[in-house]
């Protein structure tokens, strides 16, 4: 029987940080889709940076390229009134609906779609992503990503290589808007494909707060 998990305690960005290690990962993840499970520090510190700019309450939120909702999740338990969870996978979103059941979450509604072909109705107040690096994919898809990500709201959060920080900030100059890097880490990624022969690689990332005022 799925246990059902009911209104956590978050005081802390440690606390938010041990709840979103709960979320499960993927069953068969796929590498054309470069499907990784998001580190749980760096989703804690998105989400606990946008709970204490109040962003969060009452707020609308999409989650694109959502997995296994990690950002959705945590979003909605920090005070999300809706939250839209759209992938192209229906594995990942079926364990990310689970895992909203499990926190009894009716705020999370989920999409499978390609991000490339999304069609929405109307505004979010935020997004977040882990879009995946166009390393086993098509080459440019992270900004794709942001493209639709600005499409849809003012602020983003979001995550790249840390390669691409300088590429990533003149294209968000370039569109009006403001980049603040919030984090700088070396993610680990344990052994999990064929190709893979170490036991876990480690690739340096950053996550940014996008903000778009105006558009």
């Amino acid at each position: 029987m799925m246990r059902t998990v009911r209104d956590p305690e978050i005081h802390s960005l440690r606390e938010l940080e041990l709840v979103i290690q709960g979320i499960p990962g993927y069953r068969a993840p796929r590498l054309r889709l470069e499907q990784y499970v998001t580190d749980a520090n760096i989703v804690a510190v998105a989400v606990w940076d946008a709970h204490m700019r109040n962003y969060l309450t009452n707020a609308r939120v999409l989650d694109l390229g959502c997995g296994t909702g990690r950002f959705a999740i945590a979003a909605a338990l920090m005070g999300a009134v809706q939250v839209l969870c759209v992938d192209v996978d229906r594995g990942a979103i079926d364990i990310a609906r689970g895992s909203a059941g499990n926190y009894n979450l009716n705020s999370v509604d989920f999409i499978v779609e390609d991000v490339r072909n999304l069609e929405l109705i109307g505004k979010f107040n935020i997004v977040f992503q882990n879009p995946p690096f166009g390393i086993w994919t098509e080459r440019g898809l992270d900004i794709k990503f942001l493209s639709t990500a600005a499409k849809y709201s003012n602020i983003i959060y979001t995550i790249h290589k840390l390669s691409t920080l300088n590429y990533v900030s003149n294209k968000v100059n370039s569109w009006g808007c403001t980049i603040s890097v919030l984090d700088r880490v070396a993610i680990t990624i344990p052994l999990m494909y064929k190709h893979h022969r170490r036991r876990a690689y480690k690739t340096e990332v950053f996550l940014a707060r996008i903000e778009c005022p105006g558009k």
